[in-house]
């Protein structure tokens, strides 16, 4: 990856004409994303509930929510979505100024964080609007964004300016010739150029989430980690998981322990580095390479992290943060928990904000206190929700 140009806000394009199905099923882009009338003003002001934070049945304070914004998608990943994936109706998923209503709820709460993800949330016509409707309401630990990076570098600048503060892109292989074994597409260029987008902007972080599945892209570990020496972004490594009908075996999985190793072995020294206050459930590391195997001198630091983030080898749900709000309006608390409750239908109906709140403090008290999932784990026997990763928002 050498470096994409920062203007470049040319369309991908795809043999198979991907985008502009996209296109037809969600509407017409803006032909200036950002440049059109001013959202109006939210309902009203931020109901302050902070005085009685969000806590779940477990006693763990809510205080990140992750909300998928629609859940389409322009690739196919193996381990997310399969090749035939059908989708909801439009008019199922929550409007932006639904989404902007339980936002403020939310934050009312105490909830300081939140993600935006999918399905693809470039993909959404007024992704920019609802990005500057969540600034608005303001969120202290920021804005951030989850995303495959292929309609990015279109959007990256009016993100920015709509108030977006950090940004993931997935990129589970960094050679161009592996990109389509994964993503079922061939868009590895529109990514190489995000991702260098990305960096040339003031995003407070930038990250790369990477999943590792044995046999299909475990080459590439050593070529993403390459990528820390020049950049200053992090690579999460993050350990391969059953979803819906993704075909999880476990053959497949690799624990970020044998990752670990692999790095080691291939002479990269890793020093646990101190966590972010907003920091989500990764482990991340400085890394350092040269220098022989006990280190010494020639050992270079690299100017990003490596993360491992562990949802089966070493499960973190004791220190569990966050909730999800799917993009038809279902609130849960685990993103593998079968516990939700509906927001979207009380909205239409006419509920008063206080009752919204109600309901959003017992989708915390119903959260699960952790996922089933655990290393020789028997997919069959376990009772894992039917939707989608990107149903649920990943």
């Amino acid at each position: 990856m050498q470096g994409g140009r920062q203007g470049d806000r040319d369309r991908p394009g795809g043999a198979d004409g991907e985008e502009r199905r996209e296109e037809r099923l969600l509407g017409p882009r803006p032909e200036a994303p950002g440049s059109g009338p001013a959202p109006g003003p939210l309902e009203s002001a931020v109901v302050d509930s902070t005085d009685s934070p969000l806590v779940d049945g477990h006693g763990r304070t809510v205080t990140y929510v992750r909300i998928s914004v629609t859940d389409r998608c322009n690739l196919r990943c193996v381990y997310c979505m399969p090749e035939d994936q059908k989708f909801r109706p439009l008019p199922h998923l929550l409007t932006r100024e639904e989404i902007a209503r339980a936002a403020r709820l939310l934050r009312g709460l105490g909830v300081t964080k939140v993600r935006l993800t999918g399905g693809e949330p470039t993909t959404r016509p007024d992704l920019v609007e609802i990005v500057r409707d969540l600034s608005g309401i303001g969120f202290p630990g920021g804005i951030a964004l989850s995303t495959n990076g292929v309609l990015f570098p279109r959007l990256a600048h009016d993100l920015v300016g709509a108030g977006l503060s950090r940004v993931n892109i997935s990129l589970d292989v960094a050679e161009a010739e592996h990109f389509a074994k994964l993503a079922r597409r061939d868009h590895f260029e529109p990514v190489r150029r995000a991702v260098e987008l990305a960096l040339a902007l003031p995003f407070e972080s930038v990250k790369l989430n990477s999943v590792v599945i044995r046999g299909l892209n475990d080459d590439q570990v050593l070529p993403l980690a390459e990528l820390t020496k020049d950049r200053d972004l992090s690579v999460r490594f993050i350990e391969f998981m059953p979803f819906g009908q993704n075909g999880w075996q476990q053959s497949d999985w690799i624990g970020w322990r044998e990752i670990h190793d692999r790095l080691l072995a291939a002479g990269y020294t890793l020093v646990p580095a101190e966590k972010e206050p907003v920091a989500g459930p990764a482990d991340e590391y400085r890394v350092f390479s040269g220098g022989g195997a006990d280190g010494g001198e020639g050992r270079v630091e690299h100017r990003g992290r490596i993360g491992f983030i562990t949802p089966i080898s070493d499960r973190f749900c004791d220190s569990c943060n966050r909730m999800r709000l799917t993009q038809d309006g279902v609130l849960k608390g685990c993103l593998f928990g079968h516990a939700s409750v509906d927001l979207r239908a009380p909205m239409r109906e006419g509920a008063t904000d206080e009752e919204l709140v109600a309901r959003i403090r017992h989708a915390a008290l119903v959260k699960e206190e952790r996922h089933p999932m655990f290393v020789g784990m028997s997919v069959p026997s376990l009772s894992l929700p039917s939707r989608g990763m990107s149903e649920v928002g990943g």
